[in-house]
């Protein structure tokens, strides 16, 4: 058992970040008497609290800091699209940029007081050089870099401001799927592959769900920052979908999963199909429950073109638009086709993620 203090610097750019780094959080916390300190939004750290309230003993939770910041920028949408927003974005990362020195100055002073002996860092870019100037040793764990995705919509001063900074980086861990031209951008670092993390299933809740039909069970999620706005009616569709809020999707046979529910990563586990955005932690979710999937196509993204033609290579989903959901039945026939990963294929690497953290404290 160690003992030493953790900060994990974690992009508030939709909650997929945050939940992926839960399971690594508990494995650091159940393996140092220290404190560990949680940096990122508000609603974020709620969603934290509860989380963890179920994996942690009350000792480990008493340890455990919540600081709420905005930490990241990440993609603006245009209203009721899965497109980008240049303009907001630009203007947005402008800012963002502008208040990193001394962001990052007064972070440094707090890492120092505080006596932080190692950082994890997924995504926000302050924290790379705060840790730079206190001489604390950051891990930084991504499947992607800002710079790769932002250089295809942002004036080359802003992207290249980003990648300056990540030539700062001394450690990394790179997730399964990850974006190869982020390597690119990370020229200082000792890198090691990893595979997926993902939020623990819980065995007694996905058998409740499935134990409510007798038809196909298939979840549909967009995300908490994107919304679809036309409405589409799979009614006499043979499955009964679950959808969380957003999901345009009509009928008596949908039910809407709210966005206070805790473990949507058991509607993924029931599910025999999941119809989603390629974010990186919904698909780490199916890969390790082992469910074919449906990606929708979003060809402005590098991160999502990277993870949707990774997958496509190995048979592992289906890459479609939203107008195809208007054709439910075909869409689920060619679902029924693709293949399920072998559970050796990805595993979950918490434990050995918290593992490489920590030993940059010794």
């Amino acid at each position: 058992m160690q003992t030493c203090n953790l900060s994990f610097y974690l992009s508030d750019h939709g909650f997929g970040h945050i939940a992926r780094n839960l399971p690594i959080i508990a494995e650091a916390a159940r393996r140092t008497t220290g404190l560990l300190y949680l940096v990122c939004g508000a609603r974020h750290l709620a969603f934290a609290k509860e989380n963890l309230w179920e994996m942690l003993s009350p000792d480990q939770l008493d340890r455990i800091r919540y600081q709420e910041e905005h930490t990241d920028i990440g993609l603006i949408l245009q209203p009721g699209t899965l497109l980008v927003d240049v303009p907001a974005l630009t203007q947005a990362c402008q800012s963002y940029l502008d208040q990193l020195p001394q962001r990052a100055a007064q972070e440094a002073d707090w890492l120092r007081q505080h006596q932080i002996g190692a950082a994890l860092c997924d995504m926000p870019l302050w924290s790379i050089s705060a840790c730079e100037q206190a001489g604390v040793p950051l891990l930084y764990l991504g499947n992607f870099t800002w710079t790769e995705l932002y250089r295809e919509f942002l004036p080359e001063a802003i992207w290249k401001a980003y990648a300056a900074q990540y030539t700062k980086i001394r450690h990394g861990m790179l997730y399964a799927l990850h974006n190869p031209e982020m390597l690119e951008f990370l020229p200082n670092a000792e890198l090691t592959e990893t595979s997926l993390v993902a939020r623990p299933f819980h065995p007694e809740q996905i058998e409740a769900i499935r134990s409510r039909h007798s038809c196909p069970i298939v979840f549909v999620a967009l995300g908490m920052s994107a919304q679809f706005t036309q409405p589409i009616s799979v009614e006499g569709v043979n499955a009964h979908f679950y959808t969380t809020e957003g999901v345009p999707l009509t009928g008596s046979n949908v039910t809407t999963v709210p966005y206070t529910t805790l473990n949507t990563q058991d509607y993924v586990a029931a599910a025999d199909y999941v119809i989603t955005k390629a974010g990186w932690g919904t698909v780490a979710e199916c890969l390790l429950s082992q469910k074919p999937m449906a990606l929708f196509a979003r060809d402005s993204v590098l991160e999502d073109r990277t993870t949707i033609s990774l997958l496509e290579q190995q048979g592992l989903a289906l890459k479609i638009t939203y107008e195809q959901l208007a054709d439910m039945p075909q869409l689920l026939e060619r679902l029924a086709r693709v293949h399920k990963p072998e559970p050796s294929t990805f595993t979950n690497a918490a434990a050995e993620i918290a593992s490489r953290l920590l030993a940059l404290t010794v």
